[in-house]
């Protein structure tokens, strides 16, 4: 059950966007942080909401695979990605003392809590369509 295709991809990296920079600003104001390089991060923030929406919509190839290395792959490749990246960033600027911690934070909470949502709706949609299959089956 392909649940992330080509006709909701934008969608759905349009809504994790929103809600993860909303997130962002609300935590910001909450401990009076004033981001002195806002305009990057929401771009960063931009470009985790597609690496992230990839990399589940990818579940639908690996379903015949158990459930948690699945999982467990896709976070840690995201990891992987990220930190690749924070690493090749490091030699063109200087980077903050807490930079890779806080990609971990930054990549971590944001592909937890869409991948609940993801696999709640993913595993939702197959209790439905298997109770579809046994009322079918039972007439």
């Amino acid at each position: 059950m392909k649940l992330i295709n080509r006709k909701n991809f934008i969608s759905i990296v349009c809504i994790s966007f929103t809600v993860l920079v909303l997130v962002k600003l609300i935590w910001e104001k909450a401990i009076g942080f004033t981001d002195p390089r806002y305009t990057e991060n929401i771009f960063i923030s931009l470009g985790f909401s597609v690496l992230i929406t990839v990399i589940l919509a990818v579940h639908y190839y690996l379903q015949r695979f158990p459930f948690v290395p699945v999982f467990a792959g896709q976070y840690l490749i995201t990891v992987g990605l990220v930190l690749g990246g924070v690493w090749a960033i490091g030699h063109m600027v200087p980077l903050a003392p807490t930079a890779y911690r806080d990609m971990f934070i930054s990549v971590t909470i944001p592909f937890v809590v869409c991948a609940i949502i993801y696999y709640a709706i993913f595993f939702h949609q197959i209790k439905k369509a298997n109770a579809i299959i046994e009322s079918l089956n039972e007439e």
